[in-house]
Parts: C-alpha cells; structure tokens; sequence
C-alpha cells in the first residue's frame, strides 16, 4: 500500500516538474505538497531543509499539519487519529482527503468566479451613485445633476463582498473528471470531501478579490467622473 501511494504522488510530482533540485516531499493534511529535503521529526515538529544557492534554509512543519513525508523513496505516515486536536478521520480517510485536496489545488480554475464578482460589485458601486430625476426637484436643488455619480456612494456596495464570498465559497461542486489528477479515486466521497474543501477556500477567496476590486474601481470611477 506504502509503495503504491508513493508510486502516485512521485509520478504526478515528477510529471508537472517539482521536485528536480529536491531529493524528498511532504503532503500535508490540506493536500499541499513540499518539495524538500526532510531531515526527520524533532519533537513535535519536522525538519526539512530547502537548497537556496550557496546557502540551505531550515524550517520546520508542525507534525499535526502532515499526512506523511518521503525519504530515500520511502513513505512515513504521521497522522494519527487523535479527536482532542481535531484528527476525526482514520489515517486512510484522512490520505484520500489529502489528496482530493491535492487536486483541487492543482487543477481547479476560479477565473469565473473572479471575473463575475469584480463586474457585479463594480455595477453595484456605478447604481449605487445613481440619482433618480425623480429623487429631486431640479428647480430647488439646481445643483444636482441626474444620472450616474450624481450622488455620493452609500456603504451598501461594502456588503456585496460579504454575499458574492457566501455565495460562491459555500456550495458543493461536482468534481469532474477532468479536475481529477488521481482518477482512481472516482466515486471516492472522501476525495470529494477534500477536493471540494480547498475548492471552496479558492471560490470564496476569488470573490472576495474580484468583489473588492470592482468597489474600487466603482470609487475610482465616481471620484473621476462624478457630476459636479
């Protein structure tokens, strides 16, 4: 079992080009992988050692945070179910959720998403300075002009984030085949469980960044271009 996973993760590492000027990895329990040279576990953490140039830098990994980690094409497991800090998952449940998690790091695209909230908040923030010929008498108030940017942004487009990020970043996906690197695990809810768990992470992130960069773009435009 130990060398056919290896065989798995190695041959997609090697496949995509990671890992040449490194001799081990680490896949975490969020399905991200290191391209390291492990030195061992110390305490409660693990050692791994990165060539930089002429130089090598240290850093360590806290033990909790690692599935497993390969030295000299050999597999080490650290999980271990422990329920007081949160590992509810057998050491096999817990691979396939790391994996699936793997995937979606690698494959799954969120331009989508980013795109479709960057114009919903920037059309949320042009409305938003809309003024209504009916909102105002224009003999009495000669100075406002209708149309857009004939009045000052409200908070309201502040709150489209919130809901664009809830939105996206909630709901299931149905992982495809094409999003699957590992396709042995097709039907495998576990591998969906992590693949849609990082999949969520990077919809709700994208709508957040496109969100946020269509307000400003909405305030940028109204600060330029509004009615005086």
């Amino acid at each position: 079992m130990k060398k056919a996973y290896f065989t798995v993760i190695l041959t997609f590492i090697l496949s995509v080009g990671f890992g040449q000027n490194y001799k081990d990895s680490v896949l975490l329990l969020n399905g991200k992988v290191y391209q390291c040279n492990v030195v061992g576990v110390e305490g409660l953490s693990l050692h791994l050692q990165t060539p930089k140039k002429d130089t090598i830098e240290d850093f360590y990994l806290d033990s909790y945070r690692v599935y497993s980690y390969i030295k000299d094409d050999n597999e080490t497991v650290l999980y271990q179910k422990n329920e007081e800090i949160g590992n509810f998952l057998e050491a096999d449940e817990s691979k396939r959720y790391a994996i699936g998690a793997y995937d979606a790091r690698h494959t799954y695209k969120t331009r989508f998403v980013f795109w479709s909230s960057f114009v919903m908040s920037y059309g949320v923030s042009l409305w938003d300075s809309y003024l209504s010929p009916k909102a105002f008498d224009p003999i009495l108030l000669p100075d406002l002009k209708a149309g857009f940017f004939g009045k000052s942004p409200t908070m309201i487009p502040f709150a489209v984030p919130l809901v664009l990020t809830a939105s996206f970043g909630l709901p299931n996906i149905r992982v495809k085949e094409k999003f699957m690197l590992h396709k042995q695990y097709q039907g495998d809810k576990m591998y969906y469980t992590g693949f849609n768990s990082y999949s969520k992470q990077k919809r709700a992130f994208s709508a957040l960044k496109g969100s946020a960069l269509g307000i400003g773009l909405g305030l940028i435009s109204y600060a330029i271009l509004k009615i005086n």
